[in-house]
């Protein structure tokens, strides 16, 4: 029997994906769900032995992703175009788990009249051109009104503000000399970039959302055709975060792409309070809180939350998250 639902991946840290590939690594449901995985070029895989499931589509070839930068969506196309033909896509990164069981996800993905993506409308603010970002924080609560009339590029390691951790290590300089020669190069990119034209309005409203979606297959066979369009892919290319944007604004522009199937927000969660306060990973207790209204969350670590990883190594995680304390 042909899987019904391919669920695609965005991994960069093989340990997370190890445990992620346990958990989905299920026999019973191996004839629902299909596993398509981009792992990040800049990664190697295969030192840290990664084993993967029968159940798995490695994309092919591999890039090299950056944070917020057009390479995103390239791999996200990439896994869109691999799948074609599912009923449903689901698209994860490789730090997520499954918060429900996933009889339950196979059962809510079989709905095929609902869409899980949000879409927040963006406000238009044009003033914002050539501005501090923190004046949109300032003025919206949100640096996304910003994004619209700010170019940047971000597909490379001296100009990723991601980046300056691994940079000084790839290039052999002290973690301070490399922030000051990220910040001499962003200097000169960025006025190249002011020399572009401003973006085209080829969208009535700009908008916003999580990067993670389960779509029907046919929203996303829909969409492939503007998505491909190298206008659409201009407006994008330099844009802070195309992947918070790009799909979102096209069907909230085109609602009519989801033929009047109810809409749901993202199946993820992710604590934005406990990163706010410089902590990036989730714990159990994050995770637990997560049932409740989501499919997966993000993101684990398995230094970090190591009880976590104990009980997906023991075959005893759906018990854990399941019974608090």
């Amino acid at each position: 029997m042909r899987p019904q639902t391919a669920i695609l991946i965005l991994a960069h840290r093989p340990a997370a994906l190890a445990s992620l590939l346990r958990l989905l690594d299920n026999r019973a449901l191996a004839n629902r769900f299909h596993l398509f995985i981009h792992i990040d070029a800049k990664t190697d895989y295969l030192a840290a032995g990664l084993r993967l499931p029968p159940h798995v589509t490695l994309i092919t070839p591999r890039l090299p992703v950056f944070w917020g930068g057009w390479s995103m969506m390239r791999a996200t196309l990439a896994l869109m175009e691999a799948a074609r033909g599912y009923q449903r896509m689901i698209l994860i990164s490789g730090d997520a788990l499954p918060v429900r069981p996933l009889s339950e996800i196979d059962r809510l993905m079989s709905d095929l009249d609902t869409e899980y993506i949000e879409l927040l409308e963006v406000q238009d603010d044009p003033s914002l051109a050539g501005v501090d970002p923190k004046r949109a924080i300032e003025r919206y609560g949100w640096v996304q009104p910003w994004r619209r009339y700010n170019h940047v590029f971000w597909d490379h390691p001296l100009l990723n503000p991601m980046q300056s951790a691994p940079s000084a290590a790839r290039y052999g300089v002290p973690r301070d000399r490399m922030d000051w020669i990220r910040g001499e190069a962003e200097h000169l990119v960025r006025e190249i970039l002011a020399e572009i034209p401003p973006r085209a309005p080829l969208f009535e409203r700009f908008y916003y959302g999580s990067q993670w979606w389960a779509l029907t297959g046919a929203t996303v066979e829909a969409m492939l055709p503007t998505l491909h369009e190298p206008a659409i892919q201009r407006y994008f290319r330099h844009m802070q975060v195309p992947d918070e944007h790009m799909i979102q604004t096209i069907l909230g522009n085109a609602p009519h792409l989801m033929a009047g199937k109810k809409r749901r927000g993202t199946p993820m969660f992710a604590d934005h309070a406990r990163r706010a306060d410089g902590d990036d990973t989730l714990d159990l207790a994050g995770f637990q809180s997560a049932t409740a209204t989501a499919l997966f969350a993000r993101k684990f670590n398995p230094e970090t939350a190591p009880d976590i990883a104990e009980a997906i190594a023991e075959g005893s995680y759906w018990r854990l998250l399941i019974t608090p304390g």
